[in-house]
């Protein structure tokens, strides 16, 4: 690298010699990579597979994504140099395999001319290591604590651990000692705990699409932790990048996790075979077009193609929400008890009138468990305490600190594919607090099946990349809480719901309710939650409907 640090990479070249285009990985986590090398060459490429700086066999320090802009252009610079390659490139992968690729591609070499970043977000604040102001704890955690501070991966260590107790480890700016080691960025991660100048050198790309001219084929799960943050790259680069980047990238979205298309069944539900494609196959497509100007029709296909589940079909679209969308608003209603079991809230698209408030308690001691969900969880020792994916949400529902608003059975087939979002108006005793929605598919046996799930921490109810603003004890607030984008056909006879609640652990970290800097508290404290849907306060649902 341009400072003397020497990066270790694994080569594989098909049989003849010659000059051939380059598939290139940068990752954290190894670089053995035999089957993709076999695969890749026999096909007619070279493979590079990279340890990154201060991993495994790579010189220097880790630290994540500081380093990657210069090593990966300094990278590139060899590949193009050596007598194997041919000077055209592409880079494929998920996760942080992904980050590396946004942070070369903003500054545009010549010779990268093709990605496919897969599960990774662009503003590592708002939806990656943040989530609209709270600590994505588990995957936090997990992947900084336990994998990731020492030079060879700890994945290992996970079943050692009481991860429930773990992840309850207070205060949180101690829970990398806890864990074994003391870890920089786990600490800087705290630090800057709302968005600033730190969070902006992180995501390069995010604010930099009109710099970026290779084109993207951008990959992603309903169920993973990025799926808003994909459709976001997708349509900025439509419209703001250069050139063929602009005309060309796309984005394909399955019924997946973190772990994209491992299995036609993702927690409870079986999407059938058609769901689980070969995405091996699928990036061959896009690079033998781009890498070796083969017609393999795929720029001809429409830009965006997605799973429509609940009739488990692929479709391929033009645009971003799709522009025959009706954005509908489902009010909430009770007559004050929505967090009974069983309860009387209930979702409709007639306005409210005058109508008691729902109230719960909040007790971060007593936090709801996440079951199933969006999230990049993929490490199977950890499934028993957090897996993602859709499951019942019957035993989450029955607590009394989960509001539920369900609509009567659907006379009809409705399709909600789109963005989602709750207009919510609450009131807490306290200065901050939370408010998380999920979004539920209610069958006609009970079973109660998550689709998508947002949050907000109050503080940050102005703007998330404002700075933050404590609340007034009692006073009502309004919050829009974006949830994940989703795609789901509500069945005839099936009943819409949302949940409404402060928590969804170890998802997030747990607000204390307090008001204190973010990650110092040990102290917890109980809040009593207050939820308006009356003529002066609206609270609705706003769900993507797409006529049949």
């Amino acid at each position: 690298m341009r400072d003397g640090v020497k990066l270790s990479v694994n080569v594989f070249l098909p049989e003849a010699e010659g000059r051939y285009p380059v598939i290139f990985q940068r990752m954290p986590y190894g670089a053995s990579g035999r089957d993709p090398g076999e695969f890749y060459a026999r096909r007619g490429y070279a493979l590079v597979i990279q340890d990154c700086r201060g991993r495994h066999d790579s010189e220097g320090e880790f630290y994540p994504f500081r380093d990657d802009t210069p090593d990966g252009l300094d990278s590139l610079d060899w590949i193009c140099a050596q007598s194997w390659s041919n000077g055209r490139i592409g880079m494929f992968g998920p996760s942080y395999l992904g980050g590396v690729q946004w942070a070369v591609a903003v500054k545009r070499h010549p010779a990268l001319q093709a990605i496919v970043p897969n599960v990774i977000p662009c503003d590592f604040w708002k939806s990656g290591y943040w989530r609209n102001g709270a600590f994505s704890l588990a995957l936090n955690a997990l992947w900084t604590c336990l994998e990731i501070t020492s030079r060879t991966s700890d994945l290992g260590l996970i079943p050692s651990y009481d991860l429930n107790r773990f992840f309850r480890h207070l205060p949180l700016r101690t829970l990398d000692t806890h864990a074994g080691r003391p870890c920089e960025f786990w600490q800087d991660f705290l630090t800057h705990s709302q968005y600033d100048d730190y969070w902006k050198r992180m995501s390069v790309v995010h604010g930099h699409f009109d710099e970026v001219a290779v084109p993207a084929f951008v990959m992603c799960g309903w169920y993973d932790y990025y799926p808003g943050e994909s459709f976001d790259a997708l349509r900025s680069m439509r419209t703001q990048a250069q050139g063929k980047a602009r005309a060309q990238s796309r984005l394909i979205m399955g019924p997946w996790s973190h772990l994209i298309s491992l299995s036609p069944t993702l927690g409870e539900v079986d999407f059938g075979v058609p769901s689980h494609l070969d995405i091996n196959a699928l990036a061959l497509r896009w690079f033998d077009c781009l890498l070796k100007d083969m017609d393999t029709g795929i720029l001809d296909e429409p830009p965006v193609t997605i799973f429509v589940m609940g009739i488990n079909q692929w479709r391929q679209e033009h645009e971003w929400p799709l522009a025959r969308t009706t954005f509908t608003e489902y009010f909430l209603h009770s007559g004050g008890s929505a967090g009974s079991d069983p309860g009387d809230g209930r979702l409709g698209v007639v306005s409210p009138g005058d109508e008691p408030r729902d109230h719960f308690i909040y007790d971060p001691e007593n936090p709801v468990p996440t079951v199933g969900g969006n999230h990049s969880i993929c490490w199977g020792d950890a499934f028993h305490v957090i897996q993602p994916g859709p499951f019942d949400q019957r035993a989450v529902e029955s607590r009394p600190d989960v509001l539920t608003y369900t609509t009567v059975p659907l006379g009809q087939d409705t399709e909600v594919t789109g963005p989602v979002v709750l207009h919510l108006h609450a009131a807490t005793d306290g200065t901050d607090t939370d408010w998380t929605a999920k979004l539920v598919d209610v069958h006609p046996d009970g079973r109660a099946i998550n689709l998508t799930e947002g949050n907000i921490r109050a503080r940050f109810r102005r703007s998330i990349h404002a700075p933050p603003e404590l609340l007034e004890p009692g006073k009502v607030y309004p919050y829009a809480i974006e949830l994940q984008p989703t795609s789901n056909v509500f069945l005839k006879g099936h009943r819409i719901r949302l949940e409404v609640s402060s928590s969804n652990f170890p998802l997030w970290d747990r607000n204390p309710n307090t008001g204190h800097p973010q990650g110092q508290d040990a102290e917890l404290r109980v809040a009593r939650q207050t939820v308006f849907h009356d003529r002066a306060y609206p609270s609705r649902l706003v769900l993507p409907v797409i006529p049949v």
